[in-house]
């Protein structure tokens, strides 16, 4: 790992670390990427061994408290791409001549960890889910999609790819904590197909926080890829009616809801959301499931600290996308509305870049803004 910067009066700063110099290994442990710096050097007592800029291989002993940094920060390698063909997969379905790093798929446990992106572990080897549970990088976020080996590999377009479940349960005999998905493609993965993966998951809990089922999102731009269905209002009332069921039983058996269906599911059919306990202790909203629950809840509290009424007029516009349309009108732009001297115009986008089947606020690009 090449070293960009070293902070001043930092221990790296007080033995003579310098921009350019690269950490090669700590305590014998080869450093490949932040992770690996920030695990390896919590210890107290630190072999560094380091190329210097001048091509000078050093060792240096340090001596520090557990919680000290070094005060290093490195150029980060690059991320591991995917080696899938879902046929599913939204960057598939992205038009031609946007910036080159919007069809960049990733597969790196990196990106997993800290900011909660999927990975399929499709291609795992040992070396990689020996480093998740050695360094407790938990929660991991794995899309599965499916658990019968067969159907998995055709949707991710990978036929080599791993059986999942065995790495899952390797998973979670060393307490690694897994949060699951499922993209729901109609007439592919659902039915019978689904209460199996749903079930396989569930085996594994309490490693097997969250089961989250999103619906497959289509773009305009899919000339060419596997013909996939979209989820229909009635399809959606009737999953969001199967799983209700799972939920309970789930309930009863685990404690917990542990199957959680997207928000896009209850607001494209109307569907009004479960109540807020099924939320509780959900690990994933920042996945979509129960963010619009969440809002609701936010939007009540704060709104009881605004002010009746504004010194100086003020207009502000308000920018949504067709699914969140009446969520964002009702508890948002109508409650601001009521504060004299403010004025909130609410503007419900269509999205023409995707098309107008891609209806989520997240998706909307600058051009159609």
């Amino acid at each position: 790992m090449k070293i960009q910067a070293v902070e001043p009066d930092s221990i790296a700063d007080e033995i003579g670390l310098q921009p350019g110099d690269r950490l090669m290994k700590i305590n014998g442990a080869r450093v490949r990427d932040s992770l690996d710096y920030h695990f390896w050097s919590r210890e107290a007592d630190l072999e560094l061994d380091v190329m210097q800029a001048n091509g000078s291989r050093v060792l240096i002993d340090i001596e520090k408290d557990p919680d000290d940094d070094l005060g290093l920060d490195l150029i980060e390698p690059s991320y591991q791409a995917c080696a899938n063909k879902c046929i599913f997969c939204f960057i598939h379905q992205n038009p031609s001549g946007m910036r080159k790093a919007v069809y960049f798929q990733d597969e790196d446990v990196r990106l997993s960890f800290l900011y909660g992106n999927y990975v399929t572990l499709a291609f795992a080897s040992d070396a990689y889910l020996e480093r998740i549970m050695v360094q407790r990088l938990s929660p991991i976020y794995v899309s599965v999609h499916a658990t019968d080996p067969e159907l998995r590999r055709m949707m991710l377009g990978s036929p080599k790819a791993k059986d999942v479940m065995p790495i899952l349960r390797k998973l979670a005999d060393a307490d690694i904590l897994i949060e699951t998905q499922i993209v729901l493609c109609p007439d592919v993965n659902d039915g019978p197909a689904l209460r199996q993966t749903v079930d396989d998951l569930a085996a594994l809990y309490p490693a097997v926080e969250s089961i989250s089922i999103v619906p497959v999102g289509l773009t305009k731009h899919r000339d060419g890829l596997y013909p996939l269905k979209a989820v229909t209002v009635d399809y959606a009332r009737q999953m969001i009616d199967t799983v209700a069921v799972w939920q309970e039983t789930l309930r009863a058996e685990l404690g917990r809801p542990l199957v959680y269906l997207s928000d896009e599911w209850y607001l494209m059919s109307d569907t009004p959301f479960p109540p807020e306990e099924v939320y509780v202790d959900c690990p994933v909203i920042e996945n979509g499931v129960g963010m619009v629950s969440a809002f609701i809840s936010d939007m009540r509290r704060q709104m009881q600290d605004l002010p009746n009424r504004l010194e100086t007029p003020l207009k502000i516009t308000l920018v949504t996308a067709v699914l969140a349309g009446d969520t964002v009108r009702e508890h948002l732009a109508v409650p601001l509305n009521r504060i004299e001297n403010l004025q909130a115009e609410l503007v419900v986008i269509t999205n023409e870049f995707f098309g107008p089947g891609v209806t989520v606020s997240g998706l909307l690009v600058g051009r159609d803004i």
